[in-house]
């Protein structure tokens, strides 16, 4: 089973030291997240992670992508959404230098936040009529589709956050026509994480155009019961990223073990468990401290080499 995580990563910032960081901040070209980045990598792949991402260190899920958008003022609304150039890109290209130098084997995902997570989060104040109306969730959806495409030739994997899908705030169909407007064509692997109780809609989001669902399973073991009905691969979180301890590797084996006995029923697996699972964390872990988020990593990465598969 390949590791890998949900995306973001606790941000340590550097201020310029050197002359040269100096006076490269005087002329605009220095860059205080790129130390954030590196050691976000490092950190990742130190922990042992087969997939890890550039840490999402800019900022929060949604202004990461606000902020590089035409029609946006910050959160606000202001315009016709439309998009500008690539937004994640850059970040993705330098984790990606840095890991390459490190362990050729790993891979580096491109991460986006979903249109309707992002139409939740943001107050309209023109062209739109409120945060749910469908013309603004597609026009993301457009602007995230040229997104894709600026990341399709350098990732192998692209994934989609759609947490606010678990709320029930936006119609499945509008959602599900959304990620098609994204997705349809590229030939990447595409993941969708949304985390909450999925219990009662994994029906729905079966029926999304991605090959992975990905879904919390430590903080919220009632989501176990959906292993016999999803019909993709799974992203199993296994550690809860909403709390500051360490879980130890014989608990996060624990947990994995039992989704795998649930997954052995499953009927519409056409791949050996191996194959159909990737172990992650509930969610992003920006939020905790460093040292924690890292020792929860090289637990899962441990206690998912323990686990066997027959």
């Amino acid at each position: 089973m390949k590791t890998t995580v949900v995306g973001s990563y606790p941000v340590v910032l550097k201020k310029e030291k050197s002359f040269i960081d100096k006076i490269k901040s005087i002329f605009g070209l220095y860059d205080e997240y790129h130390y954030a980045i590196e050691r976000a990598v490092l950190d990742q792949i130190k922990a042992g992670i087969d997939v890890i991402s550039d840490g999402q260190v800019r900022g929060d899920m949604v202004e990461i992508f606000t902020k590089g958008m035409y029609g946006f003022d910050g959160k606000k609304v202001i315009g016709k959404v439309e998009f500008v150039k690539p937004i994640t890109l850059r970040d993705i290209l330098y984790a990606k230098k840095i890991a390459k130098s490190q362990n050729p084997k790993v891979e580096v995902k491109g991460i986006i936040t979903g249109p309707c997570t992002i139409a939740s989060s943001v107050r309209v104040e023109n062209f739109y009529s409120d945060n749910r109306d469908e013309n603004l969730v597609y026009d993301i959806a457009k602007a995230l589709r040229k997104e894709v495409e600026s990341l399709k030739g350098h990732v192998p994997i692209i994934q989609i956050d759609e947490p606010i899908l678990s709320t029930g705030l936006y119609d499945f169909e509008i959602a599900r026509r959304a990620v098609e407007m994204i997705v349809e064509g590229i030939d990447v692997e595409f993941a969708m994480h949304v985390c909450g109780n999925v219990y009662n809609i994994i029906e729905e989001l079966n029926k999304f155009p991605v090959s992975i669902l990905d879904h919390e399973f430590a903080s919220n073991k009632k989501n176990l019961d959906i292993l016999e009905k999803i019909e993709k691969k799974v992203g199993f979180g296994c550690v809860n990223t909403k709390i500051k301890k360490v879980e130890s590797v014989d608990e996060i084996k624990g947990l994995i073990e039992e989704g795998l006995e649930i997954l052995k029923n499953n009927p519409h697996l056409n791949k050996s468990l191996g194959e159909s699972v990737y172990i992650d964390p509930d969610c992003g872990m920006r939020l905790l401290p460093i040292d924690v988020a890292f020792g929860k990593l090289k637990n899962m990465v441990e206690a998912s080499k323990e686990v066997k598969i027959n």
